[in-house]
């Protein structure tokens, strides 16, 4: 009986006591999950430029006219950064001058001015004027010794016929035409061109190309009736030669470790 009594004070000893100690606690665990990354790797915004192949072209024209006597024309055929061509004029001299040229990569505007045939000259001939004086009289009034003759002869008969007209038909109507072309690249440095224009029996034109010294080099030239062709050349701009610069090519060594 007292055993049993002291284990019931022992038991309220204990609950008193586990009333009276502080609480002790944990911060709560978290209810919810890290978020997820709401984004995406950013897309490129640029695109690939578009391929653009070299330029490739050829061409050719010409202009023969018989009665004028006009005889020139051109050519030339480019692949990527080669172009190769050339250019001819028939002179007043007879003799043809043909200029060829070349343009590979950086290499300029390269050009070689032939001439074909030989310079023809005509004589020139001269026929001096007719000196006429009235001459005078060296007789007296004669005394007629004969009696007037009887005619023995017809009348003559015309010997001509109606001329026929010189002019042109109304279906064969003088020329006229008018052309201009030019072309330019600033990369390889070509720049020429040619125009025309005819109106019957008189022509006008000229034509131009740059040069490889920077001058530009303009043909003239008029045909009017029977006049021949007529060519002046001229000259714009000045001389330019650039100096030769020379720059060393850069060495390496191989370096060495600098380590311990």
């Amino acid at each position: 009986m007292v055993l049993t009594l002291q284990v019931v004070l022992m038991a309220l000893v204990a609950v008193t006591a586990a009333e009276r100690l502080p609480q002790s606690y944990g911060p709560p665990p978290p209810t919810y999950s890290p978020p997820a990354p709401s984004y995406s790797a950013p897309r490129p915004s640029y695109r690939e430029p578009e391929p653009v192949s070299p330029p490739r072209y050829d061409f050719n024209w010409a202009v023969k006219d018989d009665y004028s006597g006009n005889d020139f024309g051109h050519q030339e055929s480019r692949d990527g950064y080669d172009t190769q061509g050339s250019y001819y004029v028939a002179l007043p001299d007879g003799r043809l001058q043909r200029v060829s040229y070349t343009v590979s990569g950086d290499s300029g505007y390269l050009a070689q001015v032939e001439y074909e045939g030989e310079a023809q000259y005509p004589q020139q001939s001269y026929t001096p004027a007719q000196t006429y004086q009235q001459p005078r009289p060296s007789y007296g009034s004669p005394q007629p010794t004969y009696s007037p003759p009887a005619p023995s002869y017809s009348a003559p008969r015309p010997s001509y016929r109606e001329p026929e007209p010189a002019y042109l038909s109304p279906t064969q109507s003088p020329p006229r035409y008018d052309f201009n072309w030019a072309v330019k690249d600033d990369y390889s440095g070509n720049d020429f061109g040619h125009q025309e224009s005819r109106d019957g029996y008189d022509t006008q034109g000229s034509y131009y190309v740059a040069l490889p010294d920077g001058r530009l080099q303009r043909v003239s030239y008029t045909v009017s009736g029977d006049s021949g062709y007529l060519a002046q050349v001229d000259y714009e701009g000045e001389a330019q030669y650039p100096q030769q610069s020379y720059t060393p090519a850069p060495t390496y060594q191989q370096p060495r470790p600098s380590y311990g």
